[in-house]
């Protein structure tokens, strides 16, 4: 899942790093607030759910029955538990066919089955009910059963979704709802006969009568319960085929010209997540359901539902819904091959959904594109860590909403990004098959995968798992470095200044000391393991720059002042994308000389990829005329972001009648990407306000959440007078 706050995961900003310091009585996973939570004890072994549903939008209810079929665990039980939500009105419950007494406790259905039950046989509990009076939210506000209703602005929001993680599938389907048993489904949904319904598994049948329509929908390999799920409504829909199994993609209607620029990669990612973890999708399709009111995404099984806000315009340029969709996708990996068995180690689904994701970025743009992402997620955590820290797998919290925060996301993606380099990738991604090949379709614990990961690698990792997974808090690492001209040696002195009163350890890592001279790195391995300690690197001369974890290999806070002559070496020669692109920043910040500016700009000229390593937005605000070839240069880059930078750039330079054609042309033209446009009209709003009315106005138009709109207003404001330049 990714939650309604999706973009946490890479876009919290950096003020957030300096937020106040963690106040563990303000924290979801400390007493008072907090409480120790482990899975339930179970009675029975949940075989099968059906569900079948007759839906009246008009009056906003529904109506129908959960078949639970289950085989008691233990000889003797006389008493069924089904989880369903208060705001159900059962009228009837019958055990295999016969009608039973019930009571209802709280959220839960105490069935009476009179005499006592064998172990191992299968018997059917069918609960008859109607709802529909709840309006479920999704994440974080109570998920279940929600309503879409139409407005004026949007006349076609309508139908309904569920949504049913953590534990809010029980508000429209009685049945158990944990994710420590697992169980096949099918769902019958009864709806206007104009509408698309999308349910898990199989389509089996889809019957019209009348104004009516039916769909059957069936799942035959088990899964958790809180993965069932339905989108229904007036949708526009999509189909593709991978490798024999069907694509589906649905969005609101009238939203269908997004289909391809939102979800055609999907048969690419399916590819690269089968090939990279060793196991093949496993279910029988793949629906992406992008819904009016769904914030983020969420991974039911074979059938994701996503925001429709989320959807990429053919005009955005590139995939914008990319780092969504292969979270989502990558869980029914992680999440729904394999669940976690308690919701306090769910970072076994959205650590590993979150990480997945950015392995596919490297898969798809490349190493600079997997060391940003990485770097985002862990920025998030970091400014979470701020206000609490606690371990990633723990039974002490508020409730299940509460662990879908930094530490399960990012943290745990970061961590898992620390495991694989340690490991190194062959030892990790056989690690990887043989977790989910020896767990599929079953709940998990983390020492399933401390199992699988020691197996395959031949590494015992638990040590690894007690510091980064079992503890609170990560590694804050000072360090200087000094030339000894005696012995020809790097001497780094290192610092580890985490506060360790709360259970955070002085961590044991192994690292690199990156050595940079003439141009070259030059990689030293070495061990930190104290709370300070000198490391010493033979060199054959004072280098121009030294880096400890030259590449980003594990989570961490890492301080060190950096030299000016240290910057322009890292730029040029640092291996990590985030080291050469900040000290590119600073430089830049730093009133640099005409000999540095020409320096930077022939670095990123020689960039030339569709994801490059070097920011050029640093160097827009400088108003160096010497810059224009650069600017102009960028203007047809492979990078959208580097050709807004040729944009902004050329808007802060004096105005030339040849840069105002072309950024007019520019301006003009469908195929400019939206992003692209933004920009666009804030520089032609700079350079040549009255001139381009004409643009402004039809930019102006354009809806969406690109900025467009918002920047074209602006222009029109300067260009009538009413705005400031």
């Amino acid at each position: 899942m990714q939650p309604r706050l999706a973009c946490f995961l890479a876009l919290l900003p950096v003020c957030a790093l300096l937020a106040a310091p963690a106040r563990a009585q303000n924290s979801p996973f400390s007493p008072p607030n907090a409480r120790v939570q482990r899975a339930p004890d179970r009675d029975y072994d949940l075989k099968n759910i059906a569900v079948t549903l007759d839906v009246g939008y008009d009056a906003r209810t529904f109506s129908g029955t959960s078949a639970n079929t289950l085989a008691p665990l233990r000889s003797g039980l006389k008493t069924i538990r089904l989880n369903a939500g208060k705001d159900l009105a059962v009228s009837k419950i019958a055990l295999d066919g016969k009608e039973v007494p019930f009571q209802v406790s709280g959220e839960w259905l105490l069935i009476d089955a009179g005499a006592p039950l064998a172990a191992g046989k299968d018997v059917t509990v069918t609960v008859t009910y109607t709802g529909g009076k709840r309006q479920g939210a999704d994440f974080g506000s109570g998920g279940g059963w929600h309503w879409l209703n139409p407005s004026k602005e949007l006349p076609n929001r309508i139908g309904f979704w569920t949504q049913g993680e953590s534990g809010y599938n029980r508000q429209w389907a009685p049945t158990w709802d944990y994710p420590n048993d697992f169980a096949t489904s099918e769902t019958t949904t009864t709806v206007p006969a104009d509408w698309t319904v999308i349910g898990n598994g199989k389509k089996i049948s889809e019957k019209v009568a009348g104004a009516r329509k039916t769909v059957v929908w069936k799942m035959t390999q088990p899964h958790a319960t809180y993965l069932l799920s339905l989108a229904a409504g007036p949708l526009d829909t999509g189909k593709l085929k991978w490798e024999g199994i069907d694509l589906l993609f649905a969005v609101p209607k009238g939203e269908g010209f997004k289909i391809p620029a939102s979800f055609y990669d999907t048969p690419d990612m399916l590819s690269f997540f089968s090939e990279i973890t060793g196991v093949k999708y496993a279910w029988p399709k793949y629906a992406q359901n992008a819904m009016y009111d769904f914030g983020g995404g969420m991974e039911n099984v074979s059938s994701t539902t996503l925001g429709a806000g989320s959807l990429s315009d053919p005009r955005d340029g590139e995939r914008t819904m990319a780092s969504l969709n292969s979270h989502e996708l990558a869980h029914q990996w992680f999440g729904d091959l394999v669940t976690c068995k308690d919701w306090g180690t769910v970072w076994l689904n959205e650590s590993f959904a979150t990480f997945f994701q950015w392995l596919y970025f490297e898969h798809s743009r490349g190493e600079h594109a997997y060391a940003m992402e990485v770097d985002g997620g862990m920025r998030a955590y970091l400014g979470e860590s701020r206000r609490y820290k606690r371990p990633i797998a723990t039974t002490l919290y508020a409730n299940p909403d509460v662990m879908f925060d930094s530490h399960t996301y990012p943290k745990g993606g970061a961590v898992l990004h620390t495991l694989r380099r340690q490991l190194g990738d062959e030892a990790f991604f056989q690690g990887i098959k043989l977790y989910l090949t020896r767990n599929r379709h079953q709940p998990v614990e983390t020492v399933d995968l401390i199992q699988a990961m020691t197996d395959a690698s031949g590494t015992n990792v638990q040590a690894f798992f007690d510091q980064w997974v079992f503890k609170p808090g990560h590694p804050v690492l000072e360090y200087d470095w000094k030339f000894d001209e005696a012995t020809n040696e790097v001497v780094v002195s290192v610092k580890q200044t985490q506060d360790t009163t709360q259970g955070t350890p002085i961590y044991t890592i192994p690292t690199k000391v990156g050595v940079i001279a003439g141009g070259k790195l030059t990689r030293t391995l070495v061990t930190l393991d104290s709370a300070a300690q000198e490391l010493r690197v033979r060199t054959a001369g004072k280098p121009d720059a030294v880096l400890l974890d030259p590449d980003h290999d594990f989570l961490r806070e890492l301080t060190h002042d950096f030299a000016p002559e240290e910057r322009i070496a890292i730029v040029a020669s640092a291996p990590n994308t985030l080291d050469r692109a900040t000290a590119l920043r600073s430089l830049a910040a730093d009133e640099p000389s005409d000999e540095t500016i020409s320096r930077l700009a022939a670095l990123i000229e020689a960039d030339d990829s569709a994801y490059p390593a070097l920011p050029a937005t640093p160097l827009t605000t400088l108003k160096k005329e010497s810059l224009r070839p650069l600017f102009r240069k960028l203007l047809a880059s492979k990078s959208l972001a580097r050709r807004a930078d040729g944009v902004r750039g050329l808007g802060f330079l004096a105005p030339t009648t040849e840069d105002t054609a072309t950024l007019r042309t520019l301006g003009l033209s469908e195929a400019t990407p939206l992003s692209v446009l933004a920009v666009t009209i804030d520089a032609l709003a700079k350079l040549a306000p009255k001139e381009n009315v004409d643009i402004f106005t039809k930019a102006a138009k354009i809806g969406g959440r690109n900025g467009v709109a918002r920047a074209a207003q602006a222009a029109l404001d300067i260009a009538n007078g009413t705005g400031g330049n």
